[in-house]
């Protein structure tokens, strides 16, 4: 594994401890609300979806509008559009949660940890980077960090062209 430059083995592992402690408290945090937020969305969908539809297909069957036939398959397309709206509020509320988790918690933890330990954001970026994977809750709070690549020359203090 890769390690950011100016980091001693030691301080690489604190690093890497640390980051890794700080996305599973996300991801703690993202699981135990993913439930609870899809079953207050569902309970949300079928409040003002199921309830409304079930009363309009009543007041149809009875001037019979709808046979039973016809009552069973809007109510499943009924159905279909309170679940599909439960899970897009489901992960709507879930995002905002973890979010506010960050911002709150993880966020400030983060910035104490840096400073207790000396360390600045970039190396904790440039650490969490390699070290986490694609779908870490983390990884969407990391400031992009230009590689080697990107950087211009000179302004690392590395590889500076010479003038002839």
């Amino acid at each position: 594994m890769d390690k950011p430059t100016h980091l001693t083995d030691q301080q690489h592992e604190i690093m890497v401890e640390g980051v890794l402690e700080f996305n599973d408290t996300l991801l703690t945090q993202s699981i135990n609300l993913a439930g609870q937020a899809f079953n207050n969305a569902l309970r949300l969908g079928c409040g003002l979806l199921i309830v409304p539809l079930i009363i309009l297909l009543v007041i149809t069957f009875f001037t019979r509008g709808l046979d039973l036939s016809a009552i069973a398959v809007y109510s499943l397309a009924g159905l279909l559009l309170a679940v599909g709206f439960a899970v897009v509020v489901a992960n709507r509320a879930k995002y905002l949660v973890v979010q506010d988790k960050y911002e709150q918690d993880v966020s400030p933890d983060i910035i104490r940890f840096l400073a207790e330990n000396g360390f600045r954001r970039t190396q904790f970026d440039l650490v969490a980077d390699t070290v986490l994977p694609a779908d870490a809750p983390l990884r969407q709070y990391l400031v992009s960090v230009p590689t080697a690549a990107e950087t211009p020359p000179g302004e690392d203090g590395g590889d500076q062209e010479e003038s002839p």
